[in-house]
């Protein structure tokens, strides 16, 4: 996939969100900056394996309230990371290898269930579904995107109307289907994946979120 292709999927995003019903913005809607750490993960291969260095993430939640009686809502996040890969076969006693420095972008829309736990306190499920970047910072590999989701859950506990705290938790899966290469650059070879790869990918953040709406 290449990068127009990323501007297609916000282009469609906020088509999407354009035949939302108005009574949706009449809704409680909350926006949370946050800062976090993720587990990174690794990645087999058929000859080795790949390390993504686990290192500090940080996004932006948008929260739209769907139902608040049975407490259901639409969430939308961006989330980022910048970290390293290092790449060791299988065999031998090769030490591991430094590959280059990159980062990871997930874009992800899906679905909030909230559990109100007290006036200021409530619990929180969330599932969502969308695309992940990997983009090496090297002119040897492209940029590799993939289908991924995510489920998670945590706790808001709201100091003012209007403000409060967000702590959460998620598992991260950027799902391989098939068999094939990543990081296929003009300028060098890449990795061969074997079928039904996949990366797990975990995160613990907390952040502040803003509220508005009644």
């Amino acid at each position: 996939m290449k990068t127009h292709n990323i501007k297609l999927y916000f282009l469609l995003l906020f088509l999407f969100s354009a035949t939302l019903p108005s009574t949706l913005f009449s809704q409680r809607f909350e926006v949370t900056p946050y800062y976090g750490f993720m587990f990174a993960g690794k990645i087999n291969f058929v000859d080795g394996e790949m390390n993504v260095k686990d290192n500090w993430n940080y996004g932006i939640i948008f929260n739209f309230e769907l139902d608040r009686r049975h407490g259901l809502n639409l969430e939308l996040f961006y989330d980022r990371l910048d970290t390293r890969a290092t790449y060791k076969k299988y065999g031998g006693f090769q030490d591991e290898k430094d590959l280059f420095d990159m980062f990871i972008e997930y874009y992800q829309l899906g679905a909030l269930y909230n559990h109100t736990l007290s006036k200021k306190a409530s619990a929180f499920g969330v599932f969502t579904g969308g695309v992940v970047r990997f983009s090496p910072i090297s002119t040897k590999y492209g940029d590799d995107y993939r289908f991924a989701v995510t489920m998670g859950g945590g706790i808001k506990y709201f100091f003012t109307k209007n403000i409060g705290l967000r702590l959460h938790g998620r598992i991260k899966l950027p799902i391989y289907f098939s068999g094939g290469g990543m990081y296929l650059g003009s300028g060098g070879s890449g990795f061969y994946l074997g079928a039904g790869t996949a990366l797990l990918q975990m995160d613990i953040n907390a952040g502040l979120t803003f509220r508005l709406g009644d």
